[in-house]
């Protein structure tokens, strides 16, 4: 079967005498095809990855799947993401989730245990994840998650449900796919004698499930007596295996202690920035995985369109099938501020693309969260004046220029890196200019690498490749950065002198990182890296004399600013 439309394809009767029987979809199609096709029965609907409609198993499956139900079922095809959803809703539904009538004695007994236990433990919150395979029930004890229980998805189901319609407040009705509010009244007959006053409700979607959290008001303040209760057990939350493998992607040692040293603070914006495709959502995927390593207890919340790593430790909110840039920025502008509400300590917003996010951002690192993000810059230096950009009322240099607010910009590149079988030594004559001049290559850029050291030390890439290197030149990629701490000085230099001059000062400080030029430029001098890569992917290429210039032009203007500054505090103290 070839053609297929988008929607609306219904398969015709057969006979049903050449029916074959089967009770789910792994029975027929390999697991890694089922994946991507979710049989609605109740419906009597087929929902299937549209990215896989010319997949031959996927065609071979729909040419047979009348003979095999015996029965017309609809097709349609929709965005991977949807399928998990798609699943999650008929789960919902053969649980009844959606009658209130149909809650039954035993999840709402456990529920409310649930909610007794955390009272006894002086719990702060529980959170309850419903995720693809399991349900963990965690507990915010002296402000570290803790897991209480795991339970299988269906009693997950019965536990959100149970709560849910418990609310005395807010909208009570189970809707799978929309935010909402609600609230527990300690007066309730089940929670008298237990200390709490109130629960307060936040529930949702997420990445392959569902989440809940209760933030659970006692009336007697108290961090408990530092035991727990007889019968309860709790344990540390998911921690991922590995290491951080930053000085695997190319970031150096001394870049590497600078980030771990920032992944410790508790709160402040670590931004990435680069242009598409220089690697900050794998290197943000890293820091994040550090931070669950370092510390488990920590409630991550990430917001992505779309979620590109999966995250065990994290609740993943995802940004599905929105028609506009505007309205996946306005969802994503929802999505934070509903956040916000979900007890986090650490969030991670994939890219800051307008004012709304921007200030909610910086909102959210003010009262006390790490927030992780990245912006399409190519500059750390340039944030501040991209954030005005987008608005220079609300996101001022008054505003943006804080260095209690941003911790940490990070500029980021992917370099490909030398085929070590066929890589050329560096054999610069005037022939070769003349060659150069016709293919782009300036001869300014090459007298400038030579600047630098001894040229025998350089290899550019062979024209062709070999079979090693897929007939490419290149090995891999690397990524060069540069790692910028923001402090008073620098901030002030940003709002009052903009980014050239404050990246100039700041680079003339002796503990300052180096540039991404002057980072790939070393590595051109190793032999791994083509010269030329750099024009293509970083910047022109500058001499050593020029770098010097430019640390001395700003090691001056800082010597000179402090003189002023040191002469008008002098002036101050004899008036």
């Amino acid at each position: 079967m070839t053609g297929l439309p988008f929607s609306n394809l219904f398969f015709r009767n057969r006979s049903k005498s050449s029916s074959k029987h089967f009770s789910t979809l792994e029975d027929i199609l390999p697991q890694r095809d089922a994946l991507h096709i979710f049989e609605d029965t109740e419906r009597s609907i087929i929902v299937i990855d549209r990215d896989r409609q010319t997949d031959p198993t996927i065609q071979n499956f729909l040419a047979d799947h009348q003979a095999l139900r015996g029965a017309v079922f609809k097709v349609e095809w929709v965005p991977f993401s949807d399928i998990p959803k798609r699943k999650d809703e008929l789960r919902l539904r053969q649980a009844k989730l959606k009658s209130p009538g149909t809650v039954d004695n035993t999840a709402q007994a456990r529920a409310i245990a649930i909610l007794k236990d955390a009272a006894l433990c002086r719990a702060s919150d529980v959170h309850i994840l419903r995720r693809a395979n399991h349900t963990e029930v965690q507990f915010r004890i002296k402000k570290n998650l803790l897991i209480y229980r795991e339970v299988s998805c269906d009693e997950g189901d019965s536990l959100l449900n149970a709560l849910c319609y418990a609310c005395t407040s807010g909208d009570n009705t189970i809707k799978p796919y929309e935010t909402q509010d609600g609230g527990l009244n300690g007066n309730q007959p089940e929670l008298v004698g237990t200390g709490i006053e109130n629960v307060r409700m936040v529930r949702g979607p997420m990445y392959r499930g569902q989440h809940m959290e209760l933030r659970v008001q006692g009336r007697e303040q108290s961090e408990g007596s530092g035991s727990l209760p007889p019968g309860i057990t709790l344990r540390e939350c998911y921690r991922p295996e590995g290491e951080l493998q930053l000085r695997a992607y190319g970031f150096t040692e001394d870049q590497v202690e600078r980030l771990l040293s920032v992944l410790r603070m508790p709160k402040g914006i670590i931004m990435l920035t680069g242009p598409v495709g220089s690697g900050k959502t794998t290197t943000n995927y890293e820091l994040l995985k550090q931070v669950a390593r370092i510390n488990p207890g920590k409630r991550l919340i990430t917001i992505a369109q779309p979620v590109e790593y999966e995250m065990p430790w994290a609740i993943q909110l995802e940004i599905s099938n929105t028609l506009s840039a505007a309205e996946a920025g306005k969802k994503a502008q929802e999505y934070l501020r509903y956040s916000l509400r979900m007890d986090p300590n650490v969030l991670e917003i994939a890219e800051i693309r307008d004012a709304e996010i921007a200030i909610t951002a910086i909102s959210a690192a003010q009262t006390g969260r790490q927030v992780f993000t990245t912006m399409h810059i190519d500059c750390a230096f340039e944030y501040a004046s991209r954030l005005e950009n987008f608005d220079g009322k609300i996101l001022a240099p008054r505003i943006t220029c804080n260095s209690s607010v941003f911790k940490c910009i990070v500029a980021q590149r992917l370099i490909p890196l030398l085929c070590p079988q066929c890589k050329e030594p560096w054999d610069y004559d005037e022939a070769a200019e003349r060659e150069n001049e016709r293919e782009g290559k300036p001869k300014r850029a090459a007298r400038a690498i030579a600047s630098w050291g001894d040229m025998s030390l350089v290899y550019t890439k062979k024209r062709g490749g070999c079979s090693h290197c897929q007939y490419t030149g290149f090995k891999s990629v690397t990524a060069v950065a540069e790692v910028v701490e923001p402090d008073e000085e620098l901030m002030s230099d940003l709002a009052t002198y903009g980014a050239d001059i404050a990246r100039r000062r700041f680079r003339s400080r002796p503990e300052a990182d180096t540039s991404m030029v002057e980072k790939a430029i070393d590595r051109v001098f190793e032999g791994i890296i083509d010269p030329w890569s750099i024009l293509d992917e970083i910047d022109r290429i500058p001499t050593k004399q020029e770098i010097e210039r430019d640390r001395r032009t700003g090691a001056y203007e800082r010597s000179a600013a402090g003189k002023r500054m040191d002469g008008a505090l002098a002036s101050g103290e004899e008036r």
